[in-house]
């Protein structure tokens, strides 16, 4: 059996292991992971309808979907949340690995997300901190570039500032106000058909600074520089205020101390909709004054409204009639650009440094960031992340090695993991970015509820879209809608 053969096996393996696959039978009324705790309706409610087996159905078990039920339930409607996966949580994924609590998924948050940040003062969930590059004064910091292992100091850092600063200059001209784009919606336009690369045209960096800039951008955009929107990729810097020490801080200093799961399972302890897990959705039917949700079971649920918060890519798994928006199709067949890679790897040995250890690359590369993200006596954990899932097959050990090799010489990799969100087909790739020329093209077709099916999906909308923040903003902002609909 070759090689390829071998890594399709393995792909497939870990997507059923990881719970892609659910169960054949829908799993009813059970919270995310860790599973075991049931959460049934109220025993007095009912549907206000009683041609209808629900008040609203919502289609999609992330932060999103989970947001607008429980604001659903507080509403006072009975509320049914289906979710494809046999957990909840959608593209966040709380797990271990080598002894350590890791996301698989979407990780951060910070005091500049005003959503999300609630969210954790509502709960009193606890946050743990995580000390970031270029900040911390113990940080050995190499670029690979031109073929060779440049270590970062000194003036060097001044300069990556700088190059960073100047390559995001025009964000108070672009984002004037991040939660508002027809605000200078003219100004976007004009730079709608950039990439990310083509600013680099723009600006008179040296080529170390356009190495390090570009992992800056593949970082955001999680995809190659020349795939990624430079306007969406200017408005991640123009979010937390426009500034170095803020932009580093907001995408990579707090998470939860007991997971991203933590929020999802308090949300959904307080709102207590109905769940059904191993469920997805082929059809949604507007008929009158109802909607009829058909699950892969081959169950048909009836609501007085649905919400639809899956990710974008996965749109076209459901039919819809009437037909959808046909540029919603579009632009779900087509796709965003996040589509980039996040592996966990265990070294062995502990660190011979006192501080962090951060490695560097272009977009071109399989791996743009690796950094250390925890010790131990025995070993190390490292976090990487990369542009392109076809440059580095995560589930690899001895091809994650000699990336990891490149960086730093000598290290021995011990074990590897991974989600590969890409083949995932309840998502079909990572957080959202927009791709060049989508602002004119798509924007306005975003989020446009049509008649009895709300539109609260995480990817589009103002402010931090594609963040857990944005999320539960577009969940929040659809139960709001819903509610008005149903009075």
């Amino acid at each position: 059996m070759d090689k390829h053969h071998n890594t399709g096996v393995s792909r497939r393996k870990f997507l059923r292991n990881a719970g892609v696959v659910g169960a054949a039978g829908a799993v009813a009324t059970v919270a995310a992971v860790p599973q075991g705790t049931a959460f049934a309706d109220t025993p007095q409610r009912a549907s206000k309808r009683p041609d209808c087996d629900y008040d609203v159905i919502v289609i999609g078990g992330g932060f999103a979907g989970i947001t607008a039920a429980r604001d659903s339930m507080k509403n006072g409607y009975k509320t049914l949340v289906l979710e494809a996966r046999n957990r909840l949580g959608g593209r966040t994924f709380s797990s271990e690995f080598a002894g350590h609590k890791i996301e698989l998924g979407g990780t951060w948050i910070h005091w500049t997300q005003p959503f999300v940040w609630s969210e954790v003062q509502r709960y009193g969930l606890k946050l743990k901190e995580t000390p970031e590059p270029f900040v911390e004064d113990q940080q050995t910091i190499y670029v690979l570039h031109e073929g060779k292992r440049v270590e970062l100091k000194g003036q060097d850092l001044v300069t990556v500032a700088q190059a960073v600063n100047a390559y995001f200059a025009e964000g108070r001209k672009l984002w004037e106000r991040p939660y508002d784009a027809k605000h200078t919606w003219s100004e976007l336009l004009a730079v709608d058909s950039m990439t990310a690369a083509d600013r680099y045209a723009q600006l008179k960096l040296t080529p170390l600074q356009r190495t390090i800039v570009d992992a800056y951008v593949a970082g955001a955009a999680h995809t190659t520089s020349d795939r990624a929107s430079y306007a969406d990729a200017v408005r991640w810097w123009s979010l937390p205020g426009w500034d170095l020490s803020l932009f580093v801080d907001s995408l990579g200093h707090y998470t939860f101390k007991d997971g991203t799961v933590s929020l999802i399972n308090a949300m959904v302890d307080d709102g207590k909709p109905q769940v059904r897990l191993s469920s997805p959705v082929t059809k949604v039917v507007e008929q009158g004054d109802r909607v009829l949700v058909t699950t892969q079971q081959g169950d048909t649920l009836s609501a007085g409204a649905v919400i639809v918060a899956v990710p974008m890519n996965v749109l076209p798994r459901i039919a819809f009639t009437p037909a959808l928006d046909p540029a919603l199709v579009e632009a779900a067949k087509e796709g965003h650009s996040g589509s980039g890679i996040k592996v966990f790897v265990r070294t062995k040995g502990k660190l011979p440094t006192e501080g962090k250890l951060l490695g560097i690359a272009d977009s071109k590369q399989p791996l743009n960031l690796l950094v250390t993200y925890a010790k131990a006596e025995d070993h190390t954990i490292f976090v990487g992340f990369g542009s392109d899932p076809e440059k580095l097959d995560i589930q690899d050990k001895d091809a994650v090695q000699q990336v990891v090799s490149q960086f730093f010489p000598g290290m021995e990799v011990e074990a590897c993991y991974g989600y590969e969100w890409t083949l995932d087909p309840y998502s079909k790739g990572t957080y959202c970015s927009y791709k060049p020329n989508w602002l004119g093209k798509y924007y306005d077709h975003f989020q446009k509820d049509r008649g009895r099916v709300i539109f609260g999906q995480g990817d589009h909308g103002e402010g931090w879209r594609g963040f857990i923040d944005g999320a539960i903003a577009a969940g929040g902002q659809a139960a709001k809608r819903t509610q008005k609909l149903l009075g």
